[in-house]
């Protein structure tokens, strides 16, 4: 009986920590405190000529972050697919926060920003143009 009761608490033991060592951490949404709308998605054309800076398929996003239109560049769904078009980013609003933001000089920067989709993922996007 002994035997019985510590076998049934050593797994009770067992389980309930793997609940709690292997649980997803969610993503909290007050961390991507900046309105980010999507107005555009395309994927560039694909040229060893134009020396893309990320291996595979990658995808530009046209975006308003805070009142400020960028292009941003980052990963598809898939970057490693084969072959082109696994899924563009659909036009519409979502949450993003700045994880990178250089000032190498007086007049120039170097931005990456991170955005947050409904499925609680992320990615991270290079801003590769900015206008007013």
């Amino acid at each position: 009986m002994k035997n019985l009761i510590s076998t049934a608490l050593l797994s009770f033991f067992l389980l309930s920590s793997h609940a709690v060592l292997g649980a997803d951490k969610k993503i909290d949404p007050n961390q991507f405190p900046l309105a980010v709308h999507v107005s555009a998605s395309t994927y560039p054309p694909q040229s060893p000529a134009w020396g893309s800076p990320i291996a595979g398929w990658y995808e530009i996003i046209t975006a308003t972050i805070n009142g400020k239109h960028y292009q941003l560049q980052g990963p598809t769904s898939n970057p490693k697919a084969q072959d082109c078009c696994n899924g563009l980013i659909d036009p519409g609003d979502y949450r993003g926060r700045l994880v990178k933001d250089e000032h190498l000089t007086t007049y120039e920067s170097l931005q990456k920003f991170e955005i947050l989709f409904p499925d609680g993922t992320t990615r991270r996007f290079d801003v590769i143009a900015q206008s007013e």
